[in-house]
């Protein structure tokens, strides 16, 4: 762009010395073969009058204009994504501390029923070493597999000493491999 407005302004300056200074109709001749631009008409060599060729608006102008017109419009656009761009990340870190107080809340929620339910064990430990050892070993034979084997493991070993020679020996055999295993 800056060396199509040098162009233009050295032409319009050859221009403005060929209307001042006069030259000869072969000058000109071979200034029209160029294809330069004349300052005066073709039969004139000897007056010094100035006729100058009438200035068309440079295509340079209307391109220039168009890219300044489009860089416009691409500053525009990029500002509304911009904008929009924002108010995404606003809402989107809203919503993220959302999601985070509902996992603080249900992570709380969790760590309640889980402080319940060892609550709820410890009372019933204490209940079945409170029972006599049969009836508790009887008890703890009814019970699901994987919850008299946990009560087992919950037990303090006095009273899982006196209740493993009174259980079904599978069960006992499966908690003592369980608990070897997990050490």
């Amino acid at each position: 762009m800056f060396g199509k407005v040098i162009r233009l302004a050295s032409a319009l300056a050859f221009s403005l010395l060929l209307v001042i200074l006069p030259c000869s109709s072969a000058f000109r001749s071979q200034l029209q073969a160029e294809g330069l631009p004349q300052g005066q008409p073709a039969g004139n060599t000897a007056t010094t009058a100035a006729v100058t060729p009438p200035l068309a608006r440079p295509p340079v102008a209307d391109t220039s204009l168009q890219k300044r017109n489009e860089i416009l419009e691409r500053e525009t656009a990029v500002s509304l994504k911009e904008k929009e761009l924002k108010s995404l990340s606003e809402s989107l870190s809203a919503r993220i501390q959302q999601l985070q107080q509902a996992r603080k809340e249900i992570e709380a929620s969790l760590d309640q029923k889980k402080k319940d339910e060892a609550e709820k064990y410890k009372k019933m430990l204490k209940v079945y070493k409170s029972l006599r050892p049969e009836a508790a070993a009887a008890l703890m034979d009814k019970l699901d597999e994987s919850m008299a084997l946990e009560m087992l493991t919950q037990m303090d070993t006095k009273t899982a000493v006196k209740l493993i020679p009174l259980m079904n020996q599978d069960r006992v055999l499966k908690w003592t491999r369980l608990s070897l295993k997990d050490n």
